[in-house]
């Protein structure tokens, strides 16, 4: 059989897994991509007629972002495999990366889960800003866990020359941008406002770190001996 540790070891699954892991969020961009949702100061009725006017391609929408971003784990889970193999015994670099990178993936699934409420049943126009208030805010939240991901990821690349240094480039980058997240709670209106263009161009550094580690993966193997 083809599917053997030989032929899908660490790095040939953190290539496809995230290769696909870019792919379904981005198919988003064809079905309504986040930055077209409403802004942070619409009324409670109107977010509800948005709701209802817009079902099928939010559903499919939300589908294709859970897909992905479950597919994250497997990513991470890889990567720490590839990362624990090349780095001494002893550094703390591949821990702190898998722990905060799997942190990162359950607060984007759980504003996940409460976008998914909001689309399940009609609600009133109170209960629906609560609830995207609180999609936009885990995904704000996730900011952190990111930072010491890409962050353990860069010091990695950067001390032990693992992988390509343009991957840390990259990670340090979105290491650099995603605190400014928390500014989402503090700023009520405009680019820095929970719902503002902020919490989509922020997080499209990680989506870039995520395609580029992913492509720099060897896709030839050297069975063992």
């Amino acid at each position: 059989m083809g599917w053997t540790m030989t032929g899908w070891n660490a790095p040939r699954l953190a290539h496809w897994a995230g290769v696909v892991g870019f792919a379904f969020p981005a198919l988003t961009l064809t079905t309504y991509p986040i930055w077209m949702f409403p802004g942070t100061q619409i009324a409670g009725d109107q977010l509800a007629r948005w709701l209802a006017d817009n079902h099928g391609r939010l559903t499919l929408t939300m589908l294709l972002n859970t897909v992905g971003v479950t597919t994250w784990l497997v990513f991470g889970a890889a990567l720490y495999a590839v990362l624990r193999d090349r780095l001494p015994e002893r550094s703390l670099l591949p821990t702190c990366f898998a722990v905060s990178f799997g942190g990162c993936v359950v607060l984007l699934l759980s504003g996940f889960t409460a976008f998914n409420l909001l689309l399940y049943r009609n609600r009133s126009g109170e209960m629906s800003i609560m609830l995207y208030d609180l999609t936009f805010g885990l995904l704000a939240m996730s900011g952190m866990p990111t930072v010491v991901a890409l962050g353990s990821y860069a010091a990695a690349v950067y001390a032990y020359r693992v992988m390509p240094r343009y991957t840390a480039h990259l990670a340090l980058a979105g290491a650099v941008i995603h605190p400014l997240l928390l500014a989402t709670f503090i700023v009520r209106e405009g680019p820095l406002s929970l719902e503002g263009v902020s919490i989509t161009a922020m997080p499209a550094l990680l989506f870039a770190w995520i395609l580029g580690t992913a492509t720099a993966m060897p896709r030839r193997v050297t069975p063992p001996r």
